[in-house]
């Protein structure tokens, strides 16, 4: 199965199901059993029951991604040129033009991404972006990359 890769755990419903994605896809799905007596792992046509969803998490490397160390440790596991990416980059390159990494999501993808923080300007005001569309930055005012949050949000607070 995808014992080397990382698994991320989408919250549907809150402490109930998860969309399980690997490198963006769809790969399967957790779901709470209603007695609550565990967790049910559903992938490739497959069902496997756990008793605890650390359990889980540590038998498929799942990522849940709705907590904050969780997100971090997600953002570590990717990079573009130093940069944190989304997801698994595919086809990074530079962009020598705009000085920003540039990447694909899948080997086969033909829509780019900026890896790193940014912030871009909509409508006279500025929004926080994580790894937006190569096209966004092209269309619109933008600063960045910046490679931590904390780096955006400073340069936002800037340029309010």
């Amino acid at each position: 199965m995808f014992m080397t890769d990382n698994l991320i755990a989408k919250t549907v419903l809150k402490n109930k199901y998860w969309i399980v994605e690997a490198s963006g896809s769809k790969v399967g799905t957790i779901q709470a059993v209603d007695d609550n007596s565990g967790f049910v792992y559903v992938y490739n046509e497959r069902r496997e029951k756990f008793k605890t969803i650390k359990r889980l998490s540590k038998v498929y490397n799942v990522i849940f991604e709705n907590s904050t160390a969780s997100r971090d440790k997600q953002q570590k596991l990717h990079e573009v040129h130093g940069y944190p990416a989304s997801v698994k980059p595919w086809n990074m390159l530079w962009d020598v033009k705009h000085q920003f990494p540039v990447f694909t999501k899948t080997s086969k993808s033909k829509s780019f991404f900026c890896a790193g923080f940014y912030i871009i300007q909509f409508n006279h005001s500025w929004a926080k972006s994580y790894c937006p569309k190569f096209i966004t930055l092209n269309r619109y005012e933008f600063q960045g990359p910046f490679k931590t949050k904390t780096e955006m949000l400073d340069a936002l607070k800037a340029a309010e």
